[in-house]
């Protein structure tokens, strides 16, 4: 096979396979039904991009028109969220956007293993409390806004309890 077609399909493969969410941490069969679900409208939401956008380019060409480029709301975020410390943490996402009338976009029963990643769609724009903790500590939250530049959420235990302690002692650090 020809080298530049070798490394072609390989960058492809890398791009496609980067960008691809997981449900191998979640133990909560309805937020794995829900990520599935999501996937698929995201999926079909940008196939039909695509062909719109082909329909465009030729109607533009036959007509010698000005092409313009059909693009729908982004609905969903890819996001990761990842396990900073030497012990395992259970995250639970809760959010108050409904998803297709039968339940919220809650994302439940993340176990991570020590220095995992679990990559997670959901959707844009929204506002998550995350809930997580390890065996031995107790339950900590972090607030998070899908609307943001944040793709990559750092979980570890005690977190919370510096940035609180920061707070009061007037931002400074000791």
């Amino acid at each position: 096979m020809n080298r530049k077609i070798t490394i072609s399909l390989v960058v492809a493969v890398i791009i496609c396979c980067g960008g691809c969410t997981n449900t191998r941490y979640l133990t909560d069969r309805t937020s794995i039904e829900r990520q599935h679900d999501m996937k698929v409208h995201r999926a079909g939401g940008n196939v039909g991009d695509v062909l719109i956008n082909f329909g465009n380019f030729f109607i533009a060409a036959i007509l010698n028109s000005g092409y313009e480029v059909y693009s729908r709301e982004r609905a969903f975020k890819r996001i990761s969220i990842v396990n900073q410390s030497t012990d395992s943490l259970y995250v639970n996402m809760v959010t108050d956007i409904v998803w297709k009338e039968n339940g919220y976009c809650d994302i439940m029963g993340i176990a991570l293993p020590p220095g995992a990643k679990q990559k997670l769609l959901v959707p844009y724009p929204a506002a998550y409390n995350v809930y997580f903790r390890t065996p031995s500590s107790e339950e900590e939250k972090l607030e998070i806004r899908t609307d943001s530049k944040l793709r990559i959420i750092n979980l570890e235990p005690g977190m919370t309890k510096d940035s609180i302690k920061n707070e009061s002692s007037g931002g400074q650090s000791q």
